[in-house]
């Protein structure tokens, strides 16, 4: 109720200010859209800003919804805990900041995002961080390219865009022998297709803005690991504050409800493409692990459960084909990102990789006829139909 004693205008900013709604429940999380918090007297603020009790303090530090999404998704890849960021690339970014510092060294796949690969080769070789790119698959050179001040291998499960799978058997030891932080991108092959954590990962990275997220709606990103990881890398942002908002948190619980069932419809379409683009004449190569002829089908079968929804195809005559091939597909959207309900098509030499040189696309077979696919949930047929009547 109003305070009658205060002015009109002092009870129109005073009115619900400090409700307390700790006895409602309900099926959805709220959003808490708040930048900070109120204490029950000086005493209880006093201690939840010394960290001597649980509470909050201001939402770049934490927030009920932010952290409620980071339980969940320290639940979905059985970590410990987890931390939100304000996108993929903040979280990749935050946490090789935490663990390296200048002189130090990283080991990374070549076969990674592009904005990963820049941030490493340009960004970080300013600040005094120097990485070394090697083929995943190539074990001899990963072993040479370790070094005594070597703190991080970093790799993705199945490479963006030509979907290389890392064998993290080999990772795995590698790290271990080297007594190296074993870091990777997990957002081509979220659960329940890869969990990480069982297969040695010390740190699991998402960019939330694909599959966790599932329809091109929001910006996020995500970091799982044990509690003393993210607690390295909490300092980081709380001083760079790559914060996620309330609202986008809500929207990433929400999304990541369905990802199971998303992820399966997504798996099926991309494995009935590939099998489709692997018999057309128009393409010359088909990257997708689910095809039996690809060398990698073996260990990507005992390490996945499910191939992606990702899959790569090279067509005959370069970009200009590329290129007439993307304006002519009607159903499948032409746009950058992926991991979305609608299928999407993209060319990575001019969007993902445009900024490593040429030659740098070409050693990791990112080439100008190269196109990426990330299969939606559509009717398998009409997908199959759109993709005939571009090509053809």
């Amino acid at each position: 109720m109003p305070n009658k004693e205060l002015h009109t205008l002092t009870q129109i900013v005073k009115l619900g200010e400090g409700k307390d709604f700790s006895d409602v429940r309900t099926p959805s999380v709220p959003i808490f859209q708040t930048s900070n918090y109120l204490y029950n007297n000086v005493a209880e603020g006093t201690e939840i800003l010394l960290s001597q009790k649980a509470g909050h303090i201001y939402s770049r530090y934490s927030n009920p919804t932010v952290d409620t999404l980071n339980e969940i998704m320290a639940g979905l890849e059985n970590t410990e805990a987890a931390l939100a960021f304000a996108s993929g690339m903040a979280a990749i970014s935050n946490t090789i900041l935490a663990y390296c510092q200048p002189g130090d060294h990283i080991v990374s796949s070549a076969y990674i995002y592009g904005g990963t690969y820049t941030l490493m080769q340009n960004q970080l070789a300013r600040l005094g961080i120097t990485v070394t790119f090697v083929d995943p698959r190539d074990h001899d050179s990963l072993k040479k390219a370790v070094n005594k001040n070597t703190k991080v291998l970093y790799t993705e499960p199945l490479s963006n865009p030509t979907l290389i799978a890392s064998d993290f058997y080999f990772w795995r030891e590698l790290a271990t022998a080297s007594k190296c932080k074993l870091i990777i991108d997990n957002t081509f092959t979220p659960p329940p297709i890869f969990h990480a954590v069982e297969w040695g990962a010390d740190v699991i990275i998402h960019s939330a803005t694909k599959y966790l997220g599932g329809h091109s709606d929001l910006l996020g990103g995500l970091v799982c690991a044990d509690q003393s990881e993210i607690e390295t890398i909490r300092p980081i942002t709380k001083t760079f504050g790559p914060t996620m908002a309330p609202l986008i948190a809500w929207l990433l619980i929400r999304g990541i409800r369905t990802l199971g069932i998303r992820i399966e419809r997504q798996n099926e379409n991309a494995l009935e493409l590939a099998r489709f683009l692997s018999l057309h004449p128009a393409v010359s190569h088909v990257y997708y692990p689910g095809l039996t002829d690809n060398r990698q089908y073996p260990l990507c079968s005992d390490q996945f459960k499910g191939f992606s929804g990702m899959l790569a195809f090279e067509v005959r005559g370069g970009w200009p084909v590329a290129k007439q091939v993307m304006e002519k597909l009607q159903t499948i959207l032409f746009t950058v990102s992926l991991g979305d309900i609608s299928s999407l098509i993209s060319h990575p030499a001019s969007t993902s990789h445009v900024y490593l040189s040429e030659s740098e696309r070409n050693r990791i077979g990112v080439t100008d006829g190269l196109l990426r696919l990330s299969v939606g949930i559509e009717y398998i047929e009409d997908l199959k139909n759109d993709l005939a009547q571009a090509l053809d």
